[in-house]
């Protein structure tokens, strides 16, 4: 073979890996990486909306890296107590007392969702 035939071949594979590791790097890009998120909400089971989508609490779930809407109901009925949203604790600190907000998920994590109990009885009440 030619030294003329082995440069050639050496710059057409040279581009070949270079083409892969480029395209790999788009791909890396283009698929966020994801990370488990641990919901609960305290002392009540409850419904979460992340992103608009409905959670029963316990549950564990999988989000991609970045910004997502986390919103609980402001009362929550468990049969003869009715409870008030309190607070947001994330991996165990309280970082909001709003029902509703977002939060940068860039790593595993623990959301809790914390309720108080603001009336006996089932709210609202249920009239025959």
């Amino acid at each position: 073979m030619s030294g003329e035939n082995l440069s050639k071949k050496a710059v057409a594979v040279i581009g070949g890996i270079a083409g892969l590791v480029g395209l790999g790097y788009l791909i890396a890009r283009a698929i966020k990486p994801t990370f488990q998120v641990a919901l609960h909400s305290r002392p009540v089971r409850t419904i979460l909306l992340i992103d608009n989508i409905e959670v029963a609490t316990p549950k564990t779930i999988r989000l991609t890296k970045g910004k997502h809407r986390f919103s609980a109901v402001t009362k929550s009925p468990d049969l003869m107590l009715t409870y008030g949203f309190y607070k947001w604790v994330i991996n165990g600190v309280t970082v909001s007392h709003n029902p509703t907000l977002e939060i940068n998920i860039t790593a595993p994590t623990v959301i809790t969702a914390m309720f108080t109990v603001t009336q006996a009885g089932i709210y609202p009440v249920i009239h025959a």
